[in-house]
């Protein structure tokens, strides 16, 4: 009979090692009815509850001690105490003095550079210095917003300088956000008027020591500086002793400082201030360098220039044809327009002319004068630009000699205006993507008058 306490494998029991630690007990752990437990997650947020109530209530002891909210307009005497905080030994009282200080208004900016024009302490000069300039950023941009948003252009809000920049510039909301770029690196323009001529050459003076110091020690320029030349070259008509129009044309006529006149929302600002520059110029080099400027932002006033270049050029004063050892004239120009400048004129009237430019440019049909000469070589068609006509070579075949007359570049300049097809009458023109032709493209030998006499009879002919 089976023993009811026997097991019912018969298989060896496994003995204990001697050398073997004792395995680990297992003990019994008396488990609590399920009725009894709590989950976990809501001891866990007993118990952060209980540490947010701890520490709200060791915040409101600690608030208790300290001083109420500092007013946004506190008197003077209270001003004056925090102030002197700045400077206090400890450096719980400075921390807090500065945190009252940097929540103050805008109103309180005048009491406090006051107070930092007499504060002798080093940690106050610091630590207010800091505070005032963030309160000038705030009024700064404060007056910018409303200088911007108001509807009546002529106030300034505080701006000083926009009469005088809106005198020479036209007063617009284009010309307001033209005038706030100075104000970065400008601020003196801004916030003075420029009425006084020779105030004007003084600050554009500034301007040009301003750029050569940066050139020289190569650091990058602004187009800001570009803005701020032109800007003292318009304010400063009227002083005979300016030379700032003409000194701003090296400056003008390169990157970064012309990238002012390229700006397409300031297009109208710009050209009425470039028009009231180029009037300012004399000379061969300066307008022809003044054309090129405007040009290349591609500025209608240029016509202007243009056309009082044309105006102003006399061909018996032309320096290739009048004998170099006659006396000059007490009134004549020392630089005069040459032949070759007239021909830029012309080539302004081709990109940027107008029908009502025609008459001035019909006078010029019958100008003989030769603004360039060039010699074929072979291949033939390859042209080789010379000022200079080449000698005769003894004994060597003769070259024909091809030239470009001004009222060549006139009449193609008057075709392009009136809309004529100017290439059935100018079949070896070349595009110029700056100027609009290439003038030596146009050139015809020394005997095609019956061409320059064909083509003059199909202007006259044309439907008008």
């Amino acid at each position: 009979m089976i023993n009811p306490t026997t097991p019912k494998s018969s298989a060896p029991v496994e003995q204990p090692n001697p050398m073997l630690p004792a395995p680990l007990q297992r003990t019994s752990v008396p488990r609590t009815p399920l009725a009894g437990r709590l989950p976990s997650w809501i001891g866990s947020a007993v118990w952060i509850g209980c540490l947010w109530v701890s520490c709200l209530w060791v915040s409101s002891l600690w608030v208790q001690g300290q001083d109420p909210e500092p007013g946004l307009n506190p008197d003077g005497n209270t001003l004056r105490q925090w102030v002197q905080e700045l400077g206090d030994s400890r450096f719980e009282v400075r921390d807090r003095a500065s945190g009252k200080l940097s929540k103050l208004s805008t109103d309180q900016l005048d009491p406090l550079q006051e107070l930092l024009k007499g504060s002798t302490d080093p940690e106050i000069t610091v630590r207010l210095s800091s505070v005032v300039a963030k309160l000038k950023a705030e009024r700064q941009q404060q007056i910018v917003s409303g200088f911007l948003r108001d509807p009546d252009i002529l106030n300034d809000h505080g701006l000083h300088g926009w009469s005088s920049f809106a005198r020479v510039a036209g007063p617009s909301r284009s010309s307001k956000r033209l005038f706030l770029q100075l104000y970065e690196r400008h601020a003196e323009l801004v916030e003075e008027a420029l009425e006084d001529p020779k105030l004007a050459t003084e600050r554009g003076r500034k301007v040009l020591s301003r750029i050569q110091d940066s050139e020289i020690r190569r650091t990058e320029g602004d187009k800001s500086d570009g803005l701020a030349l032109l800007y003292c070259a318009c304010a400063s008509q009227g002083d005979e002793d300016s030379k700032i129009a003409a000194m701003a044309l090296r400056i003008l006529l390169r990157a970064p400082y012309n990238q002012c006149l390229r700006d397409p929302q300031s297009k109208r600002p710009i050209e009425t201030m470039m028009e009231q520059w180029a009037g300012t110029i004399d000379g061969s080099y300066e307008q022809t360098t003044a054309l090129q400027i405007m040009v290349e932002a591609n500025l209608s006033p240029v016509r202007s220039l243009a056309k009082r270049m044309l105006l102003s050029y006399d061909s018996n004063k032309n320096p290739a044809t009048k004998d170099p050892n006659a006396p000059r004239e007490p009134n004549e120009p020392v630089d005069p327009i040459e032949p070759r400048d007239i021909a830029r004129a012309f080539q302004v009237f081709f990109k940027f002319g107008k029908a009502e430019d025609l008459p001035l440019l019909e006078k010029w049909l019958d100008n003989t004068d030769v603004c360039e000469e060039i010699s074929s070589l072979n291949p033939p068609g390859m042209m080789v630009p010379r000022l200079v006509p080449r000698p005769p070579i003894p004994g060597a075949p003769d070259r024909p000699m091809a030239t470009v007359e001004l009222r060549d570049a006139a009449l193609l300049a008057c075709m392009q205006i009136a809309g004529m097809d100017y290439r059935l009458h100018f079949p070896t023109v070349r595009n110029s993507a700056l100027w609009g032709f290439i003038p030596s493209s146009i050139a015809l030998n020394t005997d095609s008058e019956a061409v320059r006499a064909a083509r003059l009879e199909a202007w006259k002919q044309r439907p008008r």
